[in-house]
């Protein structure tokens, strides 16, 4: 009969240590594989998101009307006081908004005709055809495709009423953009109201009596604004939480055109229903978020609704 050898205690005891060794260095090489992991889906997404919203900023920045940006003190609540233009800005840390007007580069580049884009503004003045002070003409202009486009792009918020031209060559002074928080009254400024048919151009306001037409200009219906988000929180002031779209003289749309441009809820962006309180449009639902000035977060009703379910996730 033949005997099967068995372990000893001491070879059992070899084989569990070895083991729990294997296991240690084991999992450990696990656990930090694991951690490189999530770090890279971490970093990539903040990448990402980085180059996204440098991507945006360009853009905006790209198309912007030179002469009209400006800084301004975010501890000073008084828009009227508290801009410069960026040539003047100071060197401190309280100048953490930067403002500027964009001029409508999505009209300028056109519709498509089938052959070519046309543009629906064309940014030329025929001073010879014009008949000022009532009216201009502006060649290859077609006022309804202008309209239509700033309608769509607003959301059917403005139109060619709620625009403004600017005279390349013509009165560049900061203070004449409409910062100052009043709507713009008159044609001495820098920015001058508009209605337009066809290829005519009218004031909306006043007339052009007395003002100097150049032969290029920009069209402008919108304003934009970058806010440092790392500032003090003393210099959370209401100004900068009003740049989202509030109603009112802080406004910054409300202080440049005669009309404040709301955000909408469609997908991204966001709408103040009332003081500190948005609305952001995901998935087709309407998601509430509750703004807290204080330290910059926002928070959200929680439930098993659908809503509630996005409220979670956009949370994160």
């Amino acid at each position: 009969m033949r005997r099967r050898k068995a372990f000893t205690m001491i070879e059992l005891i070899f084989v569990i240590v070895v083991i729990g060794i294997i296991a240690k260095f084991g999992v450990e090489f696990l656990i930090q594989a694991y951690n490189g992991y999530t770090f890279s889906v971490v970093q990539n997404k903040l990448q990402t998101q980085t180059e996204t919203a440098l991507e945006q900023i360009t853009n905006r920045l790209q198309y912007r009307i030179k002469s009209s940006i400006i800084v301004r003190d975010n501890d000073n609540n008084n828009s009227v006081t508290n801009y410069r233009a960026l040539a003047n800005a100071q060197n401190n840390t309280k100048e953490t908004i930067l403002e500027w007007v964009g001029y409508d580069i999505d009209g300028l580049r056109g519709n498509w005709n089938g052959t070519m884009n046309i543009p629906t503004w064309s940014g030329f003045i025929d001073l010879a055809g014009s008949t000022p002070p009532n009216t201009i003409l502006s060649p290859m202009t077609n006022a309804t495709d202008a309209n239509n486009t700033i309608s769509t792009l607003s959301n059917g918020v403005a139109g060619i009423a709620q625009s403004a031209i600017f005279f390349i060559g013509g009165n560049s002074d900061i203070n004449g953009f409409g910062w100052d928080g009043n709507s713009i009254t008159d044609q001495t400024l820098t920015m001058h109201r508009i209605n337009a048919a066809g290829s005519n151009i009218t004031p909306a306001v006043s007339s052009f009596s007395g003002i100097d037409i150049y032969e290029y200009y920009q069209l402008a219906w919108t304003a934009y604004a970058l806010v440092w988000n790392g500032a003090p929180t003393s210099s959370n002031t209401p100004y900068a939480t009003a740049l989202d779209g509030g109603a009112g003289s802080l406004s910054l749309f409300g202080t440049v055109l005669p009309t404040p441009l709301r955000s909408r809820t469609n997908n991204g962006q966001w709408r103040e229903d009332v003081n500190n309180i948005y609305t952001v449009k995901a998935d087709n639902q309407d998601i509430v978020f509750t703004y807290n000035p204080v330290n910059g977060s926002f928070t959200c009703t929680v439930d098993n609704t659908p809503a509630g379910i996005i409220c979670k996730r956009l949370a994160k």
